[in-house]
Order: structure tokens, then sequence, then C-alpha cells
């Protein structure tokens, strides 16, 4: 027994404040909802417990499940339900909350379920699916055989239960989930549009499903929540759409009691049958729409970073090296500064292409791509020119600290176990001293690069011919 109540034991030990408010949340809008009634005994068309437990199951795993059955029967105790039927719904709540979280990791991605529009359609579904076959049926049948409600209420029983589980799910489960997965940094002006899209929300509310001085008796209120919801779906991202829609759900549910806007009917119960429906429809568009907005934001970056980064080293390419060198150029105009550019290339890359194959000669170019990322600081980029020849950009730097990033770099390779070993020449230009834009600093760098490289060949003909003699000198004596 304390083995199987272990994993419920560590979730609660890991996030206790979390639980517990899951908790309360259950206990209170289950209480709420239930004392609203306009339902047959022992149901609500207002039941936002089921999602506030899917959520705990999809955050928490499944051990979560004795604390949602405990948080059911405390509800169902505090409306008054008879003896008999309290362990039979709770049984019945829980086992609904179970299916549904079931059903959501196998076939939706779990927790993730709302990263992408496909998923949060399958994650519509599985709710709908574990409400009619677990919820509504066994809760409605227990109503009905415990005597809380006649045999003829049967029907309404399991509508309003089928209803009041699914929005419940649609409606808090998504808050829940998306707030477990990270924080999210508000900037001024992302905070104020917010705020000025709750306040578009409230007043798109008051004006649909409260009396208002504006008659629009006879037009198709509802509508106007759409265009508010579409754009906290597209501009503010899943969490802001998720509040939109609670606050939406709040106004339509609350007017709509009090015999205000489009959905009142000739009993309180059609009437939240009317609304929830409603409020179903908008869940799940504005969530699948907030789910498509986040997805296309991640392709979009993706997009951007393959346009500028080399595939091979990850490093910035081309395109991207002449962004930042524009930027720094600006940079240094501004402040009166100067900028390094440092231009490598390895050296005998077509030998061990030939002698070594080119998947050693790939690797080779990694390898020195990690070097001069290692080399360097953070406020400096390196790009992939093209080939084996590689750009450096050092923003505040003048020719000698270049010089350091070169001697430094040059000590790494030397010290680099790998093989083959790796040597670099370079070329150093300094902006504004060997170039007035991109180009020329470039142009310049390139230059100091072939004379470097020059100088390096010389030199090594030079030792070349300086140990021909000195074998010479030797052979001669020896004779």
């Amino acid at each position: 027994m304390s083995a199987s109540l272990e994993p419920l034991r560590a979730t609660i030990v890991r996030r206790p404040r979390l639980c517990l408010l899951l908790f309360a949340l259950y206990v209170a809008t289950g209480v709420a909802g239930l004392s609203i009634g306009h339902a047959p005994a022992g149901t609500t068309l207002i039941w936002l417990p089921s999602g506030i437990a899917l959520g705990a199951l999809l955050i928490f795993g499944y051990a979560i499940w004795p604390v949602i059955f405990t948080a059911a029967i405390l509800v169902l105790l505090l409306a008054g339900a008879p003896a008999p039927a309290v362990f039979m719904l709770a049984a019945g709540h829980t086992g609904e909350a179970l299916l549904a979280a079931y059903l959501v990791n196998r076939y939706a991605d779990g927790r993730h379920a709302l990263r992408n529009s496909r998923n949060s359609f399958r994650f519509t579904g599985m709710l709908l699916l574990a409400a009619v076959a677990a919820g509504a049926t066994v809760n409605a049948l227990t109503v009905t055989v415990t005597g809380m409600a006649p045999a003829t209420a049967y029907g309404d029983a399991w509508l309003a239960l089928c209803l009041g589980s699914v929005v419940g799910m649609l409606l808090a489960a998504p808050p829940i989930v998306l707030v477990s997965q990270g924080t999210v940094i508000w900037k001024v002006g992302r905070t104020i549009e917010t705020i000025g899209m709750l306040f578009a929300v409230a007043m798109t509310g008051l004006l649909t499903f409260f009396h208002f001085p504006v008659e629009l008796r006879g037009y198709p209120k509802e509508l106007l929540c759409m265009p508010v919801l579409l754009w906290a779906a597209f501009r503010l991202g899943q969490r802001a759409s998720a509040v939109a829609v609670i606050v939406v759900a709040a106004f339509a549910v609350a007017g709509t009691l009090l015999g205000y806007g489009p959905f009142v009917r000739r009993t309180p119960f059609d009437s939240l049958v009317i609304v929830q429906l409603f409020v179903a429809s908008l869940a799940v568009m504005t969530t699948a729409l907030a789910a498509l907005s986040a997805d296309y934001e991640v392709a979009e970056r993706q997009l951007v970073e393959l346009a500028v980064t080399d595939p091979l080293t990850g490093l910035a390419n081309y395109r991207r090296l002449l962004e930042v060198m524009a930027v720094e150029v600006a940079r240094a105009d501004r402040h009166g500064r100067q900028f390094a550019v440092v231009f490598f290339d390895m050296d005998g890359l077509k030998r061990i292409n030939d002698e070594l194959g080119h998947l050693t000669g790939s690797r080779a170019v990694c390898r020195l791509a990690a070097t001069l990322g290692a080399a360097l600081r953070t406020t400096d980029t390196a790009a992939r020119y093209g080939g084996d020849e590689f750009v450096v950009v050092l923003s505040d730097t003048d020719y000698q600290g270049a010089r350091l990033v070169v001697e430094r770099t040059h000590e790494r390779l030397a010290e680099d176990p790998d093989v083959p070993t790796l040597s670099v020449s370079a070329g150093i230009a300094v902006y504004p001293i060997d170039g007035h834009t991109p180009t020329t600093v470039l142009a310049a760098a390139d230059r100091a690069l072939y004379a470097n490289k020059a100088e390096r060949a010389l030199a090594r003909r030079r030792a070349a011919v300086d140990i021909r003699d000195a074998t010479g000198l030797v052979d001669t004596v020896r004779r």
C-alpha cells in the first residue's frame, strides 16, 4: 500500500502549492457549478472541475487521481448529494478525467497537444469521447438509479453532464497546461496590448450579453466576440487567448442567466444549453487558431534560422555575415569606435579530402568552426564564408585584440588531440582604417589573408632549404 502511494506522495512533495491550488479550484468551481442548478439533481451544465482534473492529470500524471477523487467527494458532500450517490458520482467524474487524460496522451501528444492545430482538434475529439463514453453515461445513470432524478430526466441529465464536462475541459484544461510549460517574459508593449485586448473582450461581453444603451436587438451580436478572440489568438498567443475565452464564457453565462443576450430561451436549462454550445464552438476555434499561430511562429523562426545559418557548421552564413557587419558599421559610426574582421583559411583541406576522404574533411571543417566559437566572446560573430574560409567579426576590437584572437585560435588548434592536425592562416582588417563599407573591409581582410599565406609559404620554403643545406653539410662532414 505504501509503495502504491509513493508516486502520489512524490507528486505532492514536488509541487505542493500547485496541487493545493488545483484542489481548491476543483472544490470551489464544483460547488459553484452545482449550486447554479437549472439541471436535474446531481448534474450541472457548468462543470469546470472536469478541466481542472484533466489539467492536473496531464501535468502530474495518473498518480494524482486520489486527490481528484477526494475533491469530487468533498464537492458532492458540500452540495448535499445523498450518501449512496456520492462515491458513485465521484468515481464517474474521476474516471472521466482519467479516460480523457489517457486518450489525450495516447492520441494527441499529451500536455503538448496544443502546440499545433492538428493535435488541438484531436484534443477536442478525445474530450468529447471521454465525456460521452464515461462521465455523462455513468453519472446520468447514477442520478436516476439512486433516485436523485426521475428516470424520465435521464436525457436532460446526460446532456447536462456531457456539455458541462466538455466545455469545462475546453475552458479550464488549456490554461492549466499552458501555464505549466514555462514562464513567458512579457515586454511592456505586449503587456499593454494584452490589457487592451482584455478590455475589448469585457466591452464586447457587456455589449453582447447584457443590457446596453446601444440597442442591437435582432442582430447577431454574438459574432462580435470573434474578432477580439482572433486578435488574442494571432497576436498575443495561446495563454492570452485561453484567458480571453474564459472571460467571454463568464459574460455569456452570467448575462444569459440574468435574462439578457441572444441566447435566452423559455427555460434556464434551454438557455444554458445554447450558451454552452456557443462557448464550446468559440473555445475549439480559438484554441485551434492559437495553436496554428504558435506553430507558424515556430516554423518562421526555423526558416529564418535556416536562411542565416550554415548547415554544416551551424555558424552564420554569408547572408548573416553581411547583416552583422552592417550593424557593426552603424554602431561604430554612431559611437566613434572600431571593430575588427579576421579572415581565416584552413591549411591543407584539399590534401585532407584527397588522402582521408571528404567525410574527414567535413569533420575537420566542423572542428575548426567549434574552435572559433570557443575562442570568441558572446558579442562576436563567426561565419563560414565558403568552403574552408571563415570570417570572424570582433565588435569594439582593434588590431591588437584581433591578433590575440588569432593567437588563441592557433593555440587551441595545436592543443586539439584529434587527427589530422589542423592549422589556419589569418588576415586582419579594422574598420574604418582598412575600409568604410562591409565589402571593402572584407576585401582588406582577404588581401591580408593571402599576404599571410604567402609569408608562411615563403617561411616554409626557407625552412626546407635550410634543412636541405644542413643535411648536405652533415653528409659532407661524414664523407
